[in-house]
């Protein structure tokens, strides 16, 4: 099973999603490289790359176990991220669009088991 790091990057009551290839929405995060000695340093990395903006990664709020089509299973680790530099937004090739949602307006097609993380993100922010 393979690990994936997700930052739940808050700003102003909204959360950053990513569409991915596979037309769903999903939290920005990867794979940890062999540079990255902390969990943070993962999401720091990955929402950099995948959005532009510097973040400080926060405390984990939640692990959960997905099975994503053409990678099997795969252990999401979240963790809570702040917007340390300004707020604009530069769209990576990894994604087909990159937006904020309102924590209460979340799209229906947000990949499954992502709720529970950001409505924990947004009760420890």
């Amino acid at each position: 099973m393979h690990a994936s790091v997700k930052g739940v990057v808050l700003v102003d009551g909204r959360v950053l999603l990513c569409r991915n290839p596979r037309g769903k929405w999903e939290l920005p995060g990867g794979w940890p490289s062999k540079d990255d000695a902390t969990l943070a340093d993962v999401v720091q990395r990955e929402v950099r790359e995948e959005s532009g903006l510097d973040v400080v990664a926060g405390p984990v709020v939640g692990a959960e176990i997905f099975d994503i089509e053409g990678a099997g299973k795969v252990l999401i680790v979240a963790l809570r991220a702040t917007v340390s530099g300004p707020v604009s937004l530069r769209l990576s090739g990894e994604h087909s669009d990159l937006r904020f949602f309102p924590f209460d307006q979340l799209p229906e097609d947000l990949e499954s088991g992502y709720a529970p993380l950001i409505n924990a993100a947004s009760h420890t922010a």
